[in-house]
């Protein structure tokens, strides 16, 4: 009824279980990126504001290569877009070891930012041969080892970082992501369906009603995650003075957070639906920073981490979510305007962030939890629309556009 089927069983292929352990090698590599880039920003001389525009300028960069990034995903051979991308992103943690300046970050973040134009290929990679009903399941376990590899990356990171620079730190990345790119070289292919339809343009997206209220919603609930998120460990270091083992183990504990509750209200979807899903990854985050502003505690920080870990997973369940209200034809350009479009709102998101910051620090988290609250409001308003008949797709005239490439 309304389309959606229980989920039996979550099969993953060979294909998933490389990309599984690929991004495994990737969390390892990004740890000392997740909890001490900003620190290291700091450290080499830039201000709050500077580093929310090098973050803001990442967005950007990581959202116009969403264009071509959508376009091999619907023509190209997916396995050599997913490979490029994990290539390009070799040379970032290089840019931060060397860097002599806090400017030299900006040339990693580049490397890094360019690389995801690979993730509608990625999604469309998953998606293929998948239930639609399975699609959230399938993509929160294979990026679970994401979240797993930045749990004992965040430790290592932490316990180095009283020893060493924290430019060693980025050799090690540099060296996960090495081994990351050897592994995903070992992807099998798939083919790419044919379908009788052309190519679907960004603007027909627009006629499907669950995909553009999804698409509004989940837009909103993002800017309001990335407002706060580039200084979470920051916020560690300033307003609760943790030193830099403790910071890495709260971002483990966050960590940990995204894969427990990633995959237990992954397997809960199976019975509650996304509706209710979604209103719980809302209101952990509300939790979360509540728990952040009332206590500087250890143990108080510790479980507000842990919560806030739910973004990981939820950033999935909302790609699963966008793709199950499409048809197979309308996927690609789906997905890949969904980054587009998310991507922008986070680049506004990341200098207001810093402003914010800059004026008070608790600031960009109590602000972020109040409008999270009003966005689980919205989320029940919209409730109808999670459960769009996908099964039976509204029937969209396509008018055959030359000057855009076609679906592979």
């Amino acid at each position: 009824m309304g389309g959606h089927r229980p989920e039996i069983r979550v099969r993953i292929d060979r294909g998933g279980w490389l990309l599984f352990f690929a991004h495994g090698l990737s969390g390892l590599g990004a740890g000392p990126f997740i909890a001490f880039g900003v620190i290291y920003q700091r450290e080499l001389g830039a201000s709050a504001f500077e580093i929310g525009v090098l973050a803001a300028i990442g967005m950007l960069v990581a959202t116009l290569v969403m264009l071509p990034g959508t376009g091999l995903a619907e023509r190209r051979d997916l396995r050599k877009t997913v490979i490029a991308g994990w290539a390009l992103a070799v040379p970032a943690p290089f840019c931060y070891a060397v860097a002599p300046h806090w400017g030299w970050t900006a040339l990693g973040i580049l490397f890094l930012q360019v690389s995801v134009f690979n993730t509608p290929a990625i999604s469309v990679y998953l998606s293929l041969g998948v239930p639609r009903d399975r699609i959230a399941a399938v993509m929160t376990t294979v990026f679970s080892a994401y979240s797993l590899g930045l749990i004992a990356s965040s430790v290592l990171s932490g316990w180095l970082a009283q020893v060493v620079p924290l430019s060693a730190l980025f050799w090690m990345s540099f060296a996960f992501f090495v081994l990351a790119t050897v592994c995903i070289a070992f992807l099998p292919a798939k083919a790419t369906p044919r379908f009788t339809v052309p190519s679907i343009r960004y603007r027909d997206l627009m006629r499907f009603p669950a995909y553009r209220v999804m698409l509004s919603l989940f837009t909103i609930v993002t800017a309001i995650i990335f407002i706060p998120w580039t200084f979470t460990a920051l916020y560690a270091r300033e307003a609760a003075h943790v030193d830099n083992f403790w910071i890495g183990v709260l971002m483990s504990v966050l960590y940990l957070g995204s894969v427990i509750m990633g995959l237990s209200l992954g397997r809960l979807r199976r019975t509650l639906g996304s509706v209710v899903i979604v209103l719980c990854f809302e209101a952990a985050y509300v939790v979360s920073a509540i728990l952040l502003l009332s206590s500087m505690a250890l143990p108080i920080l510790g479980l507000a981490f842990f919560l806030r870990g739910a973004f990981w997973s939820f950033r999935q369940v909302m790609t699963a979510v966008i793709g199950e209200v499409l048809p197979d034809y309308a996927m690609a350009k789906g997905y890949g305007l969904f980054a587009l479009v998310t991507g922008a709102v986070v680049i506004v998101a990341y200098p207001i962030a810093g402003m914010m910051y800059g004026l008070q620090v608790s600031m960009p988290f109590w602000s972020s939890a109040l409008l999270m609250a009003i966005a689980m409001l919205i989320t029940v308003w919209v409730r109808a629309y999670f459960h769009a008949n996908y099964l039976k797709p509204p029937q969209v005239e396509i008018a055959p556009d030359d000057a855009l490439p076609r679906a592979a």
